[in-house]
């Protein structure tokens, strides 16, 4: 083998650093997009914990108020003040009954935990009539939680 020969074997043998940089970055330019993709992603999975577990306790509303002619003012007569995966905490609140007025409930889920980063649907609220809520971090209205 001639020198010539054992150079071009040798400018063969693993990468440049200008190579190795160029990977780095583009790594990280690719790690800069995908990761705030990722996390809003999995924000708006966990909302599936909200929305199971404030359907869960309506539907047991609806069961103590078949058995008892009432709707129960304990969130733990309802399953428990937590969601099944513990993203949301969740409560009951029921209106005082008059003669003249219906008795009404309504469900809430709000964000704890590592979902308190989930600014567009801080609390999921679903009422006895059925109606579906949510709300941002501000209290304001968000319409794509449901």
């Amino acid at each position: 083998m001639n020198l010539g020969e054992e150079r071009k074997r040798q400018n063969r043998d693993g990468f440049s650093l200008i190579e190795l940089m160029i990977v780095v970055a583009i790594i990280g330019i690719i790690s800069a997009i995908a990761i705030p993709s990722y996390q809003q992603y999995i924000q708006e999975t966990r909302r599936s914990d909200a929305l199971i577990a404030v359907t869960s306790a309506s539907s047991e509303q609806e069961q103590w108020f078949t058995y008892n002619n009432s709707y129960s003012k304990d969130i733990s007569d309802l399953g428990g003040s937590s969601s099944p995966n513990g993203f949301y905490s969740l409560s009951v609140t029921v209106s005082n009954p008059t003669e003249t007025t219906h008795i009404d409930y309504s469900i809430k889920a709000t964000a704890i935990g590592a979902q308190l980063s989930d600014a567009n649907c801080r609390t999921i609220t679903l009422d006895n009539l059925g109606n579906k809520t949510s709300a941002d971090n501000n209290g304001d209205p968000s319409s794509d939680c449901w």
